[in-house]
């Protein structure tokens, strides 16, 4: 049984129906990843699954159970966390601040979650010198770090990251999609991304998604091989391997 099924999903905001019949799966212990440009329905697609936009039709099943129509709050409590592309972090708080706020799902002693706090710093050494810094003083790269370790402090079984790239330099993109790799090793996670290069090199699976549509899904070396998602995505064509 897959950990996340999407089924025929329908989203729409106003008249405008962002996703038309969105169907995929995620293993549990995969990495997939959502590829598309601009307005494609990736972001709507994470969204819906964490409560923040409601299904108009359509079945979002986790662990076996619907969860459509659950609110933000409830979804968390089930053990899906979502970073959201911005990072949004809050600016007047510290790093290490930041970073507990993401276990408010979970009852837990403060001097815990302190704990777990402080070992996030083993998994981004980058931002270890900053945990007593503020918010506003982070460059994009720390603060994207500072967000998904926010996310992984709830515990998730489902890590939805979304555009975790978007806006920073290349040798930071690099950092932090090692810091993916090592991710995967104990959570699964439901990638978007439009550096397809990417996004592909962590996944077990990739689903191209095209206004509203999934079109196209792959291994990431079917993915590769394919002349059309090649041209669109990967810069040309990229034989398989």
């Amino acid at each position: 049984m897959a950990l996340l099924d999407i089924r025929d999903l329908v989203v729409r905001y106003g008249e405008i129906e962002a996703l038309r019949g969105v169907s995929f799966s995620v293993e549990q212990g995969k990495v997939v990843t959502l590829l598309g440009a601009n307005g494609a329905g990736k972001s709507t697609t994470l969204r819906a699954i964490s409560g923040l936009a409601k299904p108009a039709a359509g079945e979002i099943l986790f662990d076996g159970k619907s969860i459509a129509g659950l609110g933000p709050e409830a979804i968390v409590r089930l053990g899906i966390s979502h970073v959201p592309e911005g990072r949004r972090v809050f600016p007047g708080l510290t790093v290490k601040e930041n970073i507990m706020l993401g276990a408010s799902n979970r009852r837990a002693p403060k001097k815990q979650l302190s704990d777990e706090a402080d070992a996030m710093f083993d998994l981004f050494p980058d931002i270890r010198a900053f945990s007593n810094a503020l918010g506003w003083t982070l460059s994009g790269g720390q603060l994207q770090m500072v967000a998904v370790a926010r996310g992984l402090m709830a515990k998730p079984k489902l890590l939805l990251l979304d555009e975790p790239s978007l806006g920073l330099a290349p040798v930071i993109v690099q950092a932090v999609f090692r810091i993916i790799s090592e991710i995967r090793r104990t959570t699964t996670v439901l990638l978007v991304e439009q550096n397809a290069r990417m996004g592909l090199s962590v996944a077990d699976y990739g689903y191209v998604l095209e206004t509203g549509r999934i079109v196209l899904g792959g291994k990431p070396d079917e993915l590769w091989g394919n002349e059309a998602i090649a041209a669109a995505y990967l810069g040309g064509h990229a034989k398989a391997g």
